[in-house]
């Protein structure tokens, strides 16, 4: 896997180091719950809980990261699998160099971030605005005053909030994008509120659980972080790391099958591809067949976007390609193995690559050479590749 803004990694990293905030700390983590900052492993988010002893599954090319609630943080890289507190001794950490190099743990401490003030606490308040037309658990803050955001979706302005046994409430957001919490609604722990539309029909619900704020000082947001994710908060914690996951973990990539990262298929078989991005990506997929011939895969067409969301696993065949992958055929003295390389890159690439109107039709020779010349020539575009190698029996 290469990646083409490495020297911005190495300044964040030792911007952090200058104020204090990456240090060496050798021996093992403490077994302690902790809360995913970034992670292109599938089946772990951005702002997912870790319980304390949980079996964390890595798989090879894959990495996580994950902070804990006394400001340490620690990097896995695949093939991992077992609880975070089973590291390796204090030989097989590394400090800032790791960031960039090949190592496959690392661990970090933020405590010295945390005494002066982490970039996390300037987003508080956002994150403790609830959003009434996002459905399920939000949190806010015991003692502080509520607020509730405008619903993007306009069929919910203006909004019906009601709790059993309570009065309705009706938020209008007249004079502003923000409103307090109706005085007619309880603001406790577990109250299930239904949200309904000017039309009365009810929507979905949402679930607020209060976070104490009693023992977390100014700059502690790791732990509010890890509070937020244990109550069941994630898309509130995740907004909260976005500036940690900014600093520390630059865009990446993870590509492999659905049978791992060097599969065996028997010639003509379904092929799965299994990808995932640590954060909101355009990716672009091709696929190399038994000629030497390069493919577009993805996006599946001119009209299909190219826009993935971080932290969610694709498929592919599947989700957002209908079209079916298969193992290649033998032809002659050809071989039957293929390659697939995708490319995750920060904004989109669409108008700049060759062959955007012709998915799953082989490029020309001419078009396949321009396309490596506009991929080596993106200095300034923050862009990662991943590739697999489909051997056939």
């Amino acid at each position: 896997m290469a990646h083409r803004t490495l020297s911005g990694l190495v300044a964040a990293a030792l911007t952090l180091a200058a104020v204090g905030a990456v240090g060496v700390t050798p021996g093992r983590a403490v077994a302690e719950p902790a809360v995913v900052v970034a992670s292109t492993a599938p089946g772990y988010a951005q702002g997912q809980l870790v319980p304390d002893g949980a079996a964390v599954t890595v798989p090879d090319g894959a990495n996580a990261m994950f902070l804990f609630a006394n400001g340490r943080m620690l990097r896995v890289k695949g093939p991992f699998d077992g609880p975070l507190d089973r590291m390796p001794d204090a030989a097989g950490w590394t400090g800032v160099g790791s960031l960039v190099g090949g190592e496959r743990f690392f661990q970090t401490d933020l405590g010295a971030a945390r005494a002066v003030g982490t970039p996390m606490q300037k987003g508080e308040e956002q994150v403790f605005t609830l959003d009434p037309g996002r459905p399920g658990t939000q949190c806010v803050k015991s003692g502080g005053t509520v607020l509730l955001r405008k619903p993007a979706d306009p069929a919910l302005v203006p909004a019906t909030l009601r709790a059993e046994g309570r009065e309705a409430a009706t938020l209008r957001w007249d004079k502003g994008t923000a409103v307090p919490w109706p005085r007619e609604l309880p603001m406790a722990d577990g109250t299930a509120v239904s949200v309904a539309g000017p039309d009365g029909r009810v929507r979905h619900s949402l679930t607020l659980r209060v976070i104490a704020a009693e023992g977390i000082a100014a700059g502690q947001g790791a732990e509010l972080a890890v509070r937020l994710a244990g109550a069941g908060c994630a898309a509130q914690a995740a907004a909260l790391l976005d500036p940690v996951r900014d600093s520390v973990a630059p865009l990446n990539l993870y590509l492999a099958t659905d049978r791992g990262l060097y599969p065996t298929y028997r010639s003509g078989e379904a092929v799965t591809l299994v990808l995932q991005t640590n954060r909101d990506a355009h990716l672009y997929c091709y696929l190399r067949n038994t000629r030497g011939q390069l493919t577009p895969i993805y996006p599946p067409g001119p009209s299909a976007s190219s826009l993935v969301e971080g932290h969610r696993t694709l498929t592919l065949a599947g989700d957002r390609m209908p079209v079916p992958l298969r193992a290649g055929e033998r032809s002659g003295s050809l071989s039957a193995d293929q390659e697939v390389r995708c490319f995750a890159a920060g904004r989109d690439l669409g108008a700049d690559l060759p062959g955007r109107q012709d998915a799953f039709r082989p490029l020309t020779d001419e078009a396949a050479a321009r396309l490596e010349r506009t991929l080596a020539s993106l200095k300034q575009t923050e862009l990662v590749m991943a590739q697999v190698i489909l051997r056939v029996e």
